[in-house]
């Protein structure tokens, strides 16, 4: 497998310390740990959205630590895509106009026709168009959390951070959202995700484990099938024990 993301020895204040892993090209990989152990601020400082006080993390060759602010601002617009636990909507539009928002800014107004067409593509594609010209507080968190995801897509990202997608949603809604990432993935999208959710981190390929800073285990799971999920469950359950979670 070709290597995408490559941290070496990274730190940051007192949160981490000396982490190191390598993510491959069609990856989904789950971070987990328990609160306050570093997994966002890790998730921030790979994706440059955060400084880091030693080490170094390169996307595809590119070192993220030794760009500058805009420099990493650019990358971060055209080569990632972003997914938080709080939805960061514009209230006064509408979902397909929230999906189209970062394209536009970023192609300009002339685009905005192919713009509309891609963004209509994706959400017939994840059965969300009949909420295209709804206002967000009029759609449930699951599909909003599925428009986030879209909106996150129009760039073609090779990879996709997510921060805990799935924390505000009752289980049902979050069953259709890793489903969304599991659909992104097998498309080829490399997903880096946090998780406090074990029933997440199964339909993940890898799961990584932080403690005070520190990268203390890592769990091999291969590619989700859904026959073998109860087997997943209980391997990773098994596993978590071992850390005391």
């Amino acid at each position: 497998m070709q290597e995408l993301l490559k941290v070496e020895s990274l730190c940051k204040d007192n949160i981490l310390n000396n982490i190191g892993f390598t993510v491959y090209e069609g990856e989904m990989i789950a971070i987990m740990g328990p609160s306050g152990s570093g997994k966002s601020t890790l998730l921030y400082c790979v994706s440059g959205m955060d400084k880091t006080d030693g080490g170094k993390v390169f996307l595809g060759g590119t070192e993220l630590t030794s760009l500058s602010e805009e420099e990493k601002s650019e990358l971060r617009l055209n080569r990632m895509g972003f997914i938080f636990q709080q939805m960061n909507v514009l209230a006064d539009l509408n979902v397909i106009d929230n999906i189209m928002f970062t394209s536009v800014y970023a192609k300009g107004k002339k685009n905005e026709k192919k713009i509309r067409e891609k963004a209509t593509g994706l959400l017939n594609e994840f059965g969300i168009s009949d909420i295209a010209d709804h206002m967000t507080n009029e759609v449930s968190g699951g599909q909003l959390q599925r428009a986030c995801i879209l909106r996150s897509l129009m760039m073609d990202p090779e990879i996709l951070f997510a921060d805990e997608p799935t924390g505000a949603l009752n289980q049902r809604a979050a069953a259709t959202v890793i489903d969304a990432f599991l659909k992104i993935n097998r498309s080829g999208v490399t997903i880096l995700m946090v998780t406090h959710d074990s029933k997440v981190a199964l339909k993940c390929d890898r799961v990584l484990y932080i403690l005070d800073g520190e990268l203390r285990g890592e769990l091999n799971l291969g590619k989700y099938t859904p026959e073998k999920e109860e087997e997943r469950q209980q391997t990773i359950n098994t596993w978590l024990n071992s850390f005391g979670w």
